[in-house]
């Protein structure tokens, strides 16, 4: 194919550049690696050509102003797991090029408002897995082209007005798994294109219906694994327009307002409540774009207050994770297979339980060789048809 990879010295110390050719063409991929060196310094010497700059798993604590200079070719930034306890202003610096920055896994509890300062092509930020208490609001002002930020896995405690200032194009925004108890109402006022809200695995105790309506075009919402025991009604009509995903499984809700779902339904693709303690259901009749949905492991009550959820199953092409808890003597039945609900005022149109009317024996099969016997013995009570019959026999014999 003509193509070949170049790995050079590098004048950094234990730094290798590797170069990839294409015939004798100039190189079009150029990727500078250091990682794992126990560096305590960010190494300079790197060609001004380098794409992809590969850091990780060194030893530098900080990282000062202007640590790459002359690297304004470079995409990717990798500096995970570099024990990094503070971004000075002006570290990248002349980084015009930079996409994607990688700063997860390490020990930053603040970031300066200028600490992305001369990145205006950033789009990617991973920050997951650092110290953060408090969100780094006021850091993404000089960044407008931010449109995923990476924050899983903090310690971040709440979500005050005014933190994405700057950040008026993110389009993701990933916190799951930190310790977020509060959301301002006005969390996401600068969050009008966000496209994909990830907050599973905090302790919000309500869904933030509030700030969800200066967000009205998310599409993917999470919401695990927060102990949230109760859903109002019209919990989600901010996003009537824009809800493709919705995620409220393993949260410990008790219970859902008939209507919690109110305004959703037309948009609605996948819908995930398992591993609840639902005994009822919503109404799910508005939602008529459902693609998936998983009931799974909520102990439902099969009783008449059931009886819509039973009537929507019957109407849907759709495979419903949905078994019975209560009574007992419906325990572990599917939801689709419990015939009382027909007794149940409304429940005239459901299918009738089969009757137990006893069934015709089968008759019992016969081995091929017995039906080949059988023709052998016609075959010689007429001797002018056995040209025939031998024939026959062949054709069993074959199959």
């Amino acid at each position: 194919s003509g193509r070949c990879f170049i790995i050079t010295a590098d004048e950094t110390r234990n730094c290798r550049v590797i170069s990839k050719l294409n015939g004798n063409k100039p190189a079009n991929t150029h990727h500078s690696s250091c990682e794992n060196r126990g560096h305590i310094k960010v190494p300079r010497g790197f060609s001004p050509v380098t794409r992809l700059l590969d850091l990780r798993g060194n030893h530098f604590h900080y990282i000062p102003s202007n640590s790459f200079p002359g690297l304004s070719q470079v995409v990717s930034l990798h500096l995970q797991r570099c024990k990094i306890v503070e971004v000075e202003e002006g570290a990248f610096s002349g980084m015009k090029g930079l996409i994607y920055l990688y700063l997860s896994e390490n020990d930053l509890t603040s970031l300066s408002p200028d600490a992305f300062k001369g990145l205006p092509q950033l789009t990617y930020l991973h920050l997951e897995k650092n110290r953060f208490v408090d969100f780094p609001k006021g850091a993404f002002r000089l960044v407008p082209g931010l449109q995923a930020l990476h924050l899983e896995n903090n310690a971040i405690t709440k979500l005050e007005p005014g933190i994405l200032t700057g950040a008026e194009g993110l389009r993701a925004l990933y916190l799951t798994r930190n310790n977020i108890q509060h959301m301002s109402p006005r969390a996401l006022d600068q969050a009008r294109e966000l496209d994909a809200l990830h907050l599973g695995g905090n302790k919000l105790k309500e869904v933030p219906t509030e700030a969800l309506e200066r967000a009205g075009n998310i599409r993917d919402l999470r919401l695990s694994g927060n102990p949230v025991l109760w859903v109002g009604p019209n919990a989600f009509r901010p996003l009537e327009r824009s809800l493709k995903e919705l995620y409220l499984d393993n949260m410990g809700l008790e219970k859902m307002s008939k209507d919690a779902l109110a305004g959703v339904g037309p948009e609605l693709r996948s819908l995930f409540l398992e591993g609840n303690k639902l005994e009822e259901m919503p109404d799910f009749r508005p939602l008529s774009s459902l693609e998936v949905i998983n009931l799974a492991d909520n102990p439902l009550m099969c009783d008449c207050p059931l009886l819509p959820l039973r009537l929507w199953i019957e109407k849907i092409n759709l495979k419903v994770r949905a078994t019975c808890a209560n009574p007992p003597e419906l325990k572990g039945k599917r939801v689709k297979d419990v015939h009382m609900f027909k007794a149940c005022p409304g429940g005239e149109s459901l299918p009738s339980p089969p009757t137990s009317t006893s069934k015709p024996a089968k008759p019992k099969p016969v081995h091929p060789t017995g039906l080949r016997q059988v023709k052998t013995l016609k075959a010689k009570s007429k001797p002018h048809k056995s040209r025939n019959k031998n024939k026959n026999d062949k054709k069993w014999s074959r199959t």
